[in-house]
């Protein structure tokens, strides 16, 4: 079953590929990775750390909060961009030099109180129409960011003494309701904030299908992989 899954995954990703869009897709992100690695460089020469443009980017968009309670959507969104594009800067500036445990650290830590600090702006603009929305997706995130870090800390364990790469990280999981939808999600509510309570039903159902699939992966490497490598 599972070998019929990664076959079903692996030929959808080569049609996705070969399709026009997808390599139009794919040669966006390309550029976008060229450009963000180019300003890194940039800003390592310039002696700039990697951390410090963390602090900074994150210092932005949780100004975000307070627009988004003040119905300053535009001005929400233009924090919200600066935010992405500086969590993308200050790993392309770590790579220039060596890419830290307390780096890996701040930069995830600070993006999930990024996240919930926007959920949090969109309930102060709204309280009465987008509350329990909030609640639900704040739930649904919750659910996710509980269940991925509780992964990388016994996956954690379990490479403890063999060599990590912080780069291409053994502890990530890819999959649903990462970065690119969540930004996406975010622009979209700030263009048509009347459809925050739809789209944080439909974002917090994502994060808790999240929340499910890394479950799995636990039990499938943390059990039934591990029984065959004994």
């Amino acid at each position: 079953m599972l070998s019929k899954l990664k076959a079903t995954t692996k030929a959808m990703i080569s049609h996705l590929r070969d399709n026009e869009a997808g390599r139009k897709l794919a040669k966006m992100r390309e550029e976008w990775r060229c450009l963000v690695n180019s300003v890194g460089r940039r800003f390592y020469e310039w002696d700039v750390s990697a951390n410090l443009v963390t602090f900074t980017g994150f210092a932005i968009g949780m100004l975000a909060v307070n627009f988004l309670a003040m119905e300053m959507y535009l001005a929400a969104l233009l924090c919200i961009l600066i935010n992405r594009f500086f969590d993308a800067l200050d790993g392309a500036i770590a790579r220039c030099k060596a890419i830290t445990s307390f780096g890996v650290f701040l930069d995830a830590t600070l993006d999930y109180i990024f996240y919930a600090g926007v959920i949090f702006g969109f309930a102060l603009a709204f309280p009465a129409q987008n509350a329990v929305g909030a609640c639900f997706l704040m739930f649904g995130f919750t659910a996710s960011a509980c269940a991925m870090l509780a992964y990388a800390v016994v996956a954690f364990q379990n490479h403890r003494d063999g060599s990590r790469c912080l780069e291409q990280s053994p502890f990530y999981l890819g999959g649903l309701a990462q970065g690119s939808e969540t930004l996406v999600a975010m622009i979209v509510l700030c263009i048509v904030p009347d459809w925050f309570l739809p789209i944080a039903i439909i974002l917090g159902c994502w994060c808790l299908v999240k929340a499910l699939t890394v479950i799995t992966a636990a039990y499938y490497n943390f059990v039934i992989a591990a029984k065959g490598n004994n």
